[in-house]
């Protein structure tokens, strides 16, 4: 029997467990050595017919230091969620693992710093560092100093120019006229899913509302269409104000809700936005 908790930011939703009671449920030792045995239960957990249902399951590490470990829903590993660990510090204090409003979370994208904005409603701003353009950072082979007009070829033979950037996980990100367009969802399995893209992408459809205004819906890897993005939201800042189409402080749109990413004068980005708990159950 396992003690699991659900959370959600935006309407990106999340199973909750630490590492302590799910290595013992499971019968493994605690570590990265037992990665392969978490995978397992996060794709089991993350489906509906057999389990809670959930787009990602995160396991709290509270030793040698606090650190979030994130499987999208299909089990695979992802080195950091912006969604994901803002409701990763709502847990912890609610379980009163950390009580401080400022603390860093580690992550396979590095160290995070949490800084708790209010209790109630539950906010949470997160430096979420700098993003990374080198080609190597998401996995295509290039020459080229950066992948802002990166060029790809689509099955129908056409091409389309995206913009693909590490901002705590990989992402690709295109501006669209209409977010809710019918084909969106296809297009972003595809670019997903395209060979140039040696561990996949997420896929970030953005619309331009004015200089402080995006609105944005997300293809995730491992995941499908998705709620909200938190990386994706920052990514698609980072994007827009690179290429002169909005400010370096703007409000991200989101089907359930919205967030607000800052980009600062060192080149780090910071997101603010929701966490809401959802459920405390027992999974068998």
């Amino acid at each position: 029997m396992f003690n699991i908790s659900k959370y959600h930011g935006c309407g990106n939703n999340f199973v909750i467990i630490q590492e302590a009671e799910l290595a013992e449920q499971l019968g493994v030792p605690r570590g990265e050595e037992s990665a392969d045995a978490y995978a397992k239960f996060a794709a089991r957990v993350c489906d509906e017919s057999v389990g809670i249902g959930a787009d990602g399951f995160i396991v709290v590490r509270t030793e040698p230091m606090l650190e979030m470990v994130f499987f999208n829903r299909d089990g695979s590993r992802a080195p950091m969620c912006g969604n994901g660990i803002r409701c990763f510090a709502h847990y912890c204090r609610d379980h009163k693992i950390r009580m401080g409003d400022a603390y860093p979370v580690k992550t396979l994208a590095g160290d995070m710093v949490v800084e708790v904005k209010s209790t109630d409603p539950f906010r949470v701003q997160i430096d979420m560092g700098c993003p990374v353009f080198e080609p190597v950072a998401v996995c295509v082979e290039s020459d080229a100093p950066d992948l802002m007009e990166l060029e790809l070829s689509l099955k129908d033979g056409n091409t389309m120019t995206v913009s693909s950037l590490f901002m705590g996980t990989i992402h690709t990100v295109l501006f669209v006229d209409d977010v809710e367009a019918d084909w969106i969802e296809a297009l972003g399995e595809e670019i997903c899913n395209a060979p140039t893209f040696a561990e996949k992408t997420n896929v970030n459809f953005v619309k331009v509302v004015d200089d402080h205004t995006l609105q944005m819906i997300t293809y995730e890897r491992g995941v499908g269409m998705t709620q909200a993005c938190g990386t994706g939201a920052c990514a698609s800042v980072v994007t827009a104000a690179r290429k002169g189409l909005c400010s370096r402080n703007a409000e991200v749109i989101l089907p359930l809700g919205s967030l607000n990413i800052e980009i600062k004068d060192d080149g780090h980005v910071m997101m603010e936005g929701p966490s809401v708990h959802v459920l405390e159950g027992k999974l068998y």
